[in-house]
């Protein structure tokens, strides 16, 4: 048999990321005061050449809101940043569809992530303004063979053009923080 023929045969693997947990110290802060995010995934499928965590911020303008306390991930976590030069793989196929960040993200990776392999990654996030903080939470599996090589499956879409779940924190003001203790 040709080699082209044999490779042809080969299943690319599946990969099958599931956020298993996402824990958000509080859901009310004061301006200026931080909140922590913990998000952690497992692959349940077979080993990903690459498997990522996001956690991004739409209405942030910048990753300086955030800072990562721990992760748990093979490589170091990757910051995006909205505007500039430099562009972001979009609808699951990665280079070969590119968007500008529009908003800050932070990615943990893994390469390879193998079957039944968790991680997780930990941030410190102080919002910029009083009102509803929102952060969009996925998990992308590469190469993606399908709805099962992300998470969630369904839900509404990011600038990626991906699904995410969507969490929030309550902002308000330093003296209805106080108010409220009172």
């Amino acid at each position: 048999m040709a080699p082209e023929l044999y490779l042809g045969t080969l299943a690319a693997p599946a990969p099958e990321p599931q956020v298993t947990s996402v824990s958000l110290s509080s859901r009310e802060v004061a301006l200026g005061e931080p909140f922590s995010i913990r998000v952690t995934a497992t692959n349940r499928g077979e080993q990903a050449d690459l498997q990522l965590v996001s956690v991004a911020f739409p209405n942030a303008t910048s990753t300086r809101v955030a800072n990562v306390t721990g992760y748990t991930f093979k490589q170091s976590p990757v910051f995006i940043e909205p505007g500039g030069d430099k562009n972001i793989g979009a609808g699951y196929i990665g280079p070969q569809k590119q968007v500008k960040p529009q908003y800050p993200a932070i990615e943990g990776q893994s390469r390879p992530w193998g079957p039944g392999e968790s991680a997780s990654m930990e941030l410190q996030v102080t919002p910029e303004r009083e009102g509803r903080f929102v952060v969009f939470v996925k998990a992308v599996g590469l190469p993606h063979s399908g709805d099962r090589s992300h998470w969630p499956q369904e839900g509404p879409l990011d600038q990626q053009e991906e699904y995410v779940s969507v969490y929030e924190v309550r902002v308000i003001t330093a003296a209805a923080a106080n108010a409220t203790k009172a």
